[in-house]
C-alpha cells in the first residue's frame, strides 16, 4: 500500500452505508436545494436559447460574470403568454434543482416576465441608431459587385462549415474564380479585431493579387456569438473598404450590423456563394441561345429580301423597264453578300467569345490541373495547404493527385525554396 492509501484509510475503512453512490450524491442534493429553494425569483439575460421537439426550452440566464442553466418544460411554457429570446432581460420564478443524470445544477423556470431587451440588444440598437444616422447604411454608398470576378476574398474562419459552404457553392457554379481565405475568429473577444484588421489587409493587397471582392461570412449562432459582426471597428471597416463586401452571417433571421454596412446582405454563407458567381451552365445556355438567334435573324433578313425582291420583280410596273429588274437584282446581292458577310462576323466573334470563356473553364477545372501533374495538400484538419509555414514537423498530410492520394509526414520544410 502506498503512503498516500494509507493515509486515506487512518481512521479505518468507511462502512459500506457511509460511501455515496454517484446517484444517491445527485439524488440527495437535489433533495436539499429544492427543500431550501421551493420558489425563487431571478433575473438575468437570456443566452443560447433554443427549443427541444417536445416544445422544452433550454437557455442561460447570465449577468456579467456568473451564469446558471434553466430549463422551462413545455407544460409551464403554454401557461405563460411570452416568448423568450436571446438577449432578453428576464425575472424567472421556479424551483433550484439538479439534473440527476448529469449532477447539473439548473433552474426549473414555472413563470417568467420580462424587464427589457437585454444589455446586448440595446447595445445593437443604439449603435444601428448612430450609425445609421452617420450615413453609414445610405444606399448612396454601396458599391455594386462585378459579374464575373476572377479573384475575390472570404474572410471567416478556416475551420467552420460557412467556408466549406462558400467553396463548394462557388466551384459548382463557377470554377474559374480564385479565391483567398482570410482565416480569423468569428467569435470571442478578439474575433471583431481580427475581422476589421483583415478587411484592411485585404484593401492593401488589392492590386497585388487581383482581388476584386470580399465576402465576411460565418454559420448561424446565438446573438453573443454573432457580436463580432455588430461591432463598430467592424462596421466602420467594411464602410471604408474600396472593395465590394458581400455579407453572410447566420441564418436567414439573422440581421448585424455588418449586414446593414455592407453593399449586399445575403441571409447564409451559401447564398454568398450564389451571389458573388455566375451559373456556369446557364451562361453556356445563354450564348448558344443567343447564336441561334443571331443565326435565326440572318436567315429570316434574307428570306424577307427575297419576298420584296419577288413581289417586285411580280409586278406589272417593274416587267416594263428590264433595265429596273437588273438594278434591283444587283441591289439584292449586294445586300445579300453583305448581310451574309455581317451575319457571318457576328457568328465569328461570338463562337471566339464562347470558346474563349469554355477554354477559361476547362483551364480552371481541378481535374484538368491534376492531369498536367499538379497536386493538392491537405493537412491532418483538412484545410488546403498553401504556405509551408501552415504545417510542422510530423504533421500528417494527405495530397490529392490526378489518380490517386498519397499519404506522407513532415520531415521538415524549407521556407527558401
Amino acid at each position: 500500500m502506498t503512503p498516500s492509501s494509507s493515509k486515506l484509510f487512518e481512521g479505518g475503512k468507511p462502512e459500506s452505508d457511509e460511501i455515496y453512490s454517484v446517484s444517491r450524491l445527485n439524488r440527495e442534493a437535489r433533495y436539499l436545494l429544492e427543500e431550501n429553494f421551493r420558489s425563487i425569483w431571478v433575473e438575468g439575460e437570456v443566452s443560447n436559447l433554443h427549443k427541444s421537439s417536445a416544445g422544452h426550452l433550454y437557455f442561460t440566464l447570465k449577468e456579467e460574470d456568473s451564469e446558471i442553466d434553466a430549463v422551462m418544460f413545455s407544460g409551464d411554457r403554454k401557461k405563460v403568454n411570452l416568448e423568450p429570446e436571446d438577449g432578453m432581460a428576464l425575472i424567472v420564478q421556479g424551483t433550484l434543482t439538479v439534473y440527476e443524470k448529469r449532477g447539473r445544477y439548473q433552474l426549473r423556470v414555472r413563470d417568467l416576465k420580462e424587464v427589457g431587451k437585454g444589455k446586448l440588444q440595446k447595445k445593437f440598437q443604439q449603435l444601428k441608431k448612430r450609425l445609421m444616422e452617420e450615413g453609414l447604411f445610405d444606399e448612396s454608398h454601396k458599391k455594386s459587385i462585378p459579374g464575373y470576378p476572377r479573384t475575390l476574398g472570404i474572410i471567416t474562419s478556416p475551420s467552420g462549415a460557412a467556408v466549406k459552404d462558400i467553396i463548394s457553392t462557388i466551384e459548382a457554379r463557377f470554377p474559374a474564380v480564385t479565391c483567398y481565405i482570410f482565416p480569423v475568429k468569428v467569435q470571442g473577444e478578439e474575433a471583431g479585431g481580427q475581422i476589421s484588421e483583415s478587411i484592411r489587409r485585404a484593401n492593401l493587397l488589392r492590386e497585388k493579387i487581383g482581388l476584386e471582392l470580399l465576402i465576411v461570412s460565418r454559420g448561424g449562432g446565438s446573438l453573443e456569438d454573432l457580436w463580432p459582426f455588430n461591432e463598430e471597428e467592424v462596421a466602420r471597416a467594411i464602410y471604408d473598404s474600396d472593395l465590394p463586401v458581400v455579407s453572410g452571417v447566420g441564418h436567414e433571421v439573422d440581421f448585424t450590423i455588418s449586414d446593414f454596412v455592407a453593399d449586399v446582405r445575403v441571409p447564409t454563407p451559401t447564398a454568398a456563394g450564389k451571389e458573388v458567381v455566375p451559373d456556369q451552365k446557364e451562361i453556356l445556355n445563354d450564348v448558344e441561345l443567343y447564336m441561334d438567334r443571331i443565326s435565326n435573324t440572318g436567315i429570316s433578313a434574307v428570306e424577307d429580301r427575297k419576298r420584296k425582291l419577288d413581289r417586285l420583280i411580280s409586278s406589272f410596273g417593274f416587267r416594263i423597264p428590264f433595265r429596273n429588274l437588273e438594278d434591283k437584282s444587283q441591289e439584292f446581292d449586294e445586300l445579300a453578300v453583305e448581310l451574309l458577310e455581317n451575319g457571318a462576323n457576328v457568328l465569328s466573334q461570338r463562337r471566339d467569345s464562347l470558346n474563349s470563356l469554355v477554354d477559361r473553364l476547362s483551364n480552371a477545372n481541378p481535374t484538368e490541373l491534376l492531369k498536367k501533374g499538379y497536386s493538392v495538400t491537405y493537412g491532418e484538419s483538412g484545410t488546403l495547404v498553401t504556405d509551408c509555414r501552415d504545417v510542422e514537423e510530423g504533421e500528417s498530410l494527405k495530397t490529392k493527385l490526378y489518380k490517386g492520394i498519397i499519404r506522407s509526414v513532415v520531415t521538415g520544410v524549407d521556407e527558401d525554396e
